[in-house]
């Protein structure tokens, strides 16, 4: 019975310390919520000792606290210790994104210098017929003029030794090539179908010069594309892919892929079109905006080898009139010489604005659209008709030719073969032969060494002189 009072007494010892103890601020315990709770039995002398001892900071002064400053220190240094998580944690996967885990690195350069010399000589200007009642509007180029020239890039490929380095860095100045280190697991969107990066970028530079051009020229215009693509946010806005490119073309796009042309630590806009006439355009002389990489450089080679360098459109004038007026909703004078008066930019040769009939002022590029031109770096003739002659009603076709320049030396690669790359189904494989594949050739084949008898009878000769006429041919571009 003794014993038994004796332990409701410290019973009641312990219960009155509790009320003490759940009365007083949870402050001065927080530092004891980070012991864990125990199940074992505890001896009550054990608990009355704890108890006390716990009680004794409750008289101590308040300035004793731990500051909370020093408490968050003191939490947040307890969760930066990566030891204290399991193997199932990581840091890294809360703080940063994949994409941002990858960052651009510089690309070895290989750069030649090549030289740019022994060009043939241009001996004359295109030869103009004088046709009355005809505008003969020369250009020289295709294409809006600005950035990488795709014949040209060819033509420093093949003449001078030139890597894709050099060509890019010759067309885009101050610009540096980085691997962005992202193209293997990223997709380019092209009019609204995404892909992988290989196959999207390999498609559109077989659709923009095929696959005979120098194999560094090909690789300068995979870096171009792909440059181009993601400047756009991996669209690639106006361009279009052509599906089965050859070999060749696939394993130039894959010695660069994911290399891109940076200025001022971002994305390059790489523009580029089929040639130049000569001499790049500055980008403000064509559009509204001005990169200083997208200034203007030579493309020395034009004027030897561009089969675009000196092009005649013949038009008759009753059908331009027709094509200024629909296009610009305007009523041109009776005086065809009034109607394009061309501003050209001094330092390119570019048409920078064209006066209409002093009635409208447009840009030189904008008018080469709307009239069909090649280029808009551009020369207008005209005849006149004769005093007194008005100009018909009617519509015609523009007769188109272009110069008899020397062309560029097609390169042939063993492996040309097509992929199927950008294909939505795959085409079943053709079983491998033994018949030899025929390549095809790049010189001279003698004639046969045999003797054609001559006809025995004589041909009485016509006594009228038949005039050989040859239809010009408009070349469609590749591009």
């Amino acid at each position: 019975m003794k014993n038994d009072n004796s332990f409701k007494k410290t019973l009641a010892v312990i219960a009155g310390t509790t009320l003490i103890l759940s009365a007083m601020p949870a402050t001065v315990f927080a530092e004891d919520t980070t012991v864990p709770a125990t199940t074992e039995t505890t001896d009550i002398t054990d608990v009355t000792t704890t108890v006390e001892t716990q009680t004794e900071p409750a008289t101590e002064s308040p300035a004793e606290e731990v500051p909370e400053e020093e408490k968050e220190e003191e939490i947040e240094w307890f969760k930066a210790d990566l030891g204290e998580y399991d193997d199932s944690l990581s840091l890294i996967s809360y703080e940063l994104s994949p994409e941002s885990a990858k960052k651009p690195t510089p690309v070895e350069l290989n750069v030649t210098g090549g030289y740019v010399g022994d060009i043939p000589w241009l001996e004359s200007d295109p030869v103009i017929e004088s046709i009355p009642g005809k505008f003969a509007i020369v250009t020289y180029g295709w294409g809006h003029g600005v950035g990488m020239s795709q014949n040209g890039a060819n033509f420093y490929a093949t003449y001078s030794g030139w890597t894709y380095q050099d060509i890019l860095f010759h067309y885009y100045p101050d610009t540096y090539l980085m691997n962005t280190g992202l193209a293997e697991d990223e997709e380019i969107t092209v009019n609204g179908v995404s892909g992988d990066v290989l196959s999207m970028v390999s498609q559109i530079v077989y659709n923009e010069i095929g696959g005979t051009m120098s194999y560094e020229a090909i690789k300068a215009q995979a870096v171009a594309v792909y440059s181009y693509c993601k400047y756009n946010g991996n669209d690639a806005a106006d361009l279009r892919c052509k599906p089965c490119p050859p070999q060749v073309v696939v394993d130039a796009v894959s010695e660069v892929l994911g290399q891109a042309l940076y200025y001022n630590g971002d994305y390059a806009l790489t523009m580029f079109s089929a040639s130049s006439g000569g001499i790049t355009a500055n980008c403000s002389e064509v559009f509204y905006s001005s990169p200083p990489y997208l200034r203007s450089v030579s493309s020395d080679y034009d004027a030897a080898y561009d089969p675009h360098y000196g092009t005649v459109t013949y038009v008759d004038d009753f059908q331009l009139r027709n094509m200024i007026e629909s296009a610009y909703d305007i009523e041109l004078s009776d005086n065809p010489e009034n109607w394009i008066k061309p501003q050209y930019s001094e330092e390119t040769g570019y048409v920078t604005y064209v006066n209409i009939d002093d009635q409208k002022t447009v840009r030189g590029y904008e008018f080469k659209l709307a009239i069909g031109l090649k280029s808009s770096k551009f020369n207008v003739f005209y005849t006149p008709r004769p005093e007194g002659e008005e100009i018909p009603e009617g519509t015609s076709d523009l007769e188109v030719v272009d110069p008899d320049y020397m062309q560029t030396p097609g390169v042939y690669y063993p492996n040309s073969y097509p992929t199927d790359i950008g294909l939505e189904t795959e085409e079943p494989e053709e079983e491998p032969t033994d018949e030899p594949v025929e390549e095809p050739t790049d010189y001279y084949e003698e004639p046969t060494d045999y003797y054609e008898e001559p006809t025995d009878y004589y041909e009485e000769p016509t006594d009228y002189y038949e005039e050989q006429y040859t239809e010009p041919v408009y070349e469609e571009p590749l591009w």
